[in-house]
């Protein structure tokens, strides 16, 4: 594994209070344009968790999803990526649902905290060879249910979706939990991470 990291931060902007609909601005057309000429440097991306998310995280999606460049997205970038797969709106909003289960998804600091069953006609299934995995879960809000079961790679024993892809692209996998937080002791989180290279 290896790589240059270049972050990319929204800078100068509203933050996106989305569940209120009250976005004020939005990127440019020439804002854009500078943006897709920094993500011309870049053969992949990782979107990471956090606790809201805005425009440029839904067109850093947008664009891997368009020129087929590998994307990452955990936790919180797991939940964006699933808003572009199933709504075609230009809005950027927030549609996650407050967490009401019977598994306590959020343990921040346990390493093992549920299990996840993935799709065996998956590609996340095809990087794992393994059709249950136990995972950390850090999280109090989770995707709808109503994503497109085509887009959905994995489910918690509780039902709450834990793993999404666009199985037309190379690699455009999101997961709800954290494998960069266990990357140097847990098998599995090493294989997402050697897969996301390897598509480079």
């Amino acid at each position: 594994m290896g790589g240059i990291p270049l972050l990319i931060l929204p800078v100068d902007k509203t933050r996106i209070a989305e569940k209120k609909n009250d976005v004020s601005s939005f990127y440019n057309t020439k804002e854009i344009k500078e943006l897709e000429n920094v993500l011309k440097f870049c053969d992949g991306f990782i979107l990471p968790g956090g606790d809201t998310w805005y425009q440029l995280d839904e067109m850093v999606i947008k664009y891997a999803i368009k020129y087929d460049k590998p994307l990452l997205a955990i936790c919180l970038g797991m939940q964006a990526l699933s808003k572009v797969l199933n709504c075609k709106t230009k809005k950027v909003y927030d549609n996650t649902i407050k967490n009401d289960n019977f598994i306590n998804h959020y343990l921040p600091n346990e390493d093992y905290v549920h299990e996840v069953i993935i799709d065996k006609n998956s590609k996340l299934f095809s990087i794992m060879k393994e059709e249950k995995i136990k995972v950390n879960s850090r999280h109090n809000y989770h995707i709808p249910p109503f994503l497109n079961t085509n887009y959905i790679s994995a489910r918690s024993l509780d039902g709450l979706i834990e793993g999404v892809e666009e199985k037309n692209k190379k690699f455009i996998i999101g997961v709800q939990w954290h494998p960069e937080t266990i990357l140097e002791k847990d098998i599995n989180a090493k294989k997402i991470f050697e897969a996301f290279f390897d598509n480079f």
